[in-house]
C-alpha cells in the first residue's frame, strides 16, 4: 500500500507515519509539507491513501482534492482538520472525499479507514484476508 501524508507539521507527519507503519503491508509513505506539486507526486507514487491536512492552503485544498480524485478515482482521501466544523465535512462530501476527521477527537479512526482500504485492495488482488 502506498500512502501520501500532506501535513505542514513535520511532527504530525512523523506521528502519522509511525501509526501507519504499525498497520503493516505499507510499502511506501511519502510525507510532504505543502501541495504545490501534489498532482505530480500523485502521478509518480500512485497512492492508495492520501491523508490531507485541510489547514494547508484553505480553499486550494478542495480544488486540488477534486483534481486528484479525477486523476485517481479509487484513491482514498482522508481529510484532517483541527476544526470540527460541519462546513468542512459537507464540502468534502460534495467533492467526493468520504472521510473528514477532526484531529482532536477522531484521529484514531485513521487506522480503521486504512485497514479497510487495505482489505479492499487485497480482495481486488485476489489475496486471502486473515
Amino acid at each position: 500500500m502506498n500512502i501520501i501524508i500532506i501535513d505542514k507539521s513535520g511532527l504530525s507527519s512523523v506521528r502519522l507515519g509511525n501509526i501507519i507503519t504499525s498497520i503493516g503491508n505499507v510499502e511506501n509513505i511519502v510525507q510532504i509539507l505543502d501541495v504545490k506539486n501534489i498532482l505530480d507526486i500523485v502521478e509518480k507514487t500512485n497512492p492508495d491513501v492520501i491523508i490531507w491536512d485541510l489547514n494547508i492552503n484553505g480553499q486550494v485544498c478542495f480544488e486540488l482534492m477534486k483534481k486528484v480524485l479525477k486523476l485517481m478515482p479509487s484513491v482514498c482521501i482522508i481529510a484532517l482538520t483541527s476544526y470540527s466544523i460541519e462546513q468542512y465535512r459537507k464540502k468534502c462530501r460534495e467533492i467526493g472525499v468520504r472521510h473528514c476527521l477532526d484531529k482532536t477527537t477522531e484521529f484514531e479512526n485513521i487506522i480503521d479507514i486504512i485497514s479497510s482500504k487495505q482489505g479492499d485492495l487485497n480482495k481486488k488482488k485476489g489475496a486471502v484476508e486473515i
